[in-house]
């Protein structure tokens, strides 16, 4: 029962937004009782933790087949792309932004993530990158890194760029494209430009 709830609680807050989805929104999407969901869950930011928590896993994973699948770093991009494109079509483009603000235990986890996503596979991506002749070796590899998870988390952010105007995968691929091109050797540029072909 806890993780059927637990997968409700996902679809919905991914859908919606945390804020407005309530404990009685997600029973009555169950057909159970709000009590069956307490007896699981003490309140709505434990849910949340494990929320996150559960999204967390799921991109450690991703992020561990492409590098199985591709050891072409362009490549690897796109495809981390495609597959997280259903993911950013349906989200709530305020998701990110919620969970900041109103559940900071959560969003904690959303930090310590990225610190690890950098050191672990952004830097490591640029390097050899780099090392192919696909990206320019003249910046700062860890400064690189921060500023491409700057610019991803800054499109979740509302007072940025209002998600009306653009929708929020078509944003985040934009924002890829503007940072791709400032980093890219002749070499790179024409190898990425190939698999941006593919990609629309």
């Amino acid at each position: 029962m806890k993780s059927r709830i637990l997968h409700k609680g996902t679809e919905l807050f991914f859908r919606y937004g945390v804020k407005t989805v309530t404990m009685d929104s997600i029973a009555t999407e169950l057909g159970i009782s709000k009590k069956t969901i307490y007896q699981h869950f003490p309140d709505k930011d434990s849910m949340v933790y494990e929320v996150v928590k559960g999204f967390i896993e799921q991109d450690v994973a991703k992020w561990a087949e492409l590098d199985r699948l591709y050891s072409n770093v362009i490549e690897k991009m796109f495809k981390s792309f495609e597959m997280t494109k259903d993911l950013l079509t349906q989200m709530n483009p305020r998701l990110l932004f919620e969970i900041q603000k109103y559940f900071p235990k959560a969003f904690q986890l959303f930090t310590e993530h990225g610190e690890k996503c950098i050191h672990e596979n952004l830097i490591a991506d640029f390097k050899k990158g780099a090392q192919f002749g696909y990206f320019r070796n003249d910046i700062d590899l860890e400064l690189l890194a921060r500023l491409r998870m700057a610019e991803v988390n800054l499109a979740f952010n509302p007072d940025f760029y209002p998600n009306n105007k653009l929708p929020l995968f078509e944003t985040q691929l934009v924002m890829l494209d503007i940072f791709m091109r400032g980093i890219l050797t002749e070499k790179g540029l024409t190898l990425y430009t190939s698999y941006q072909n593919n990609l629309k």
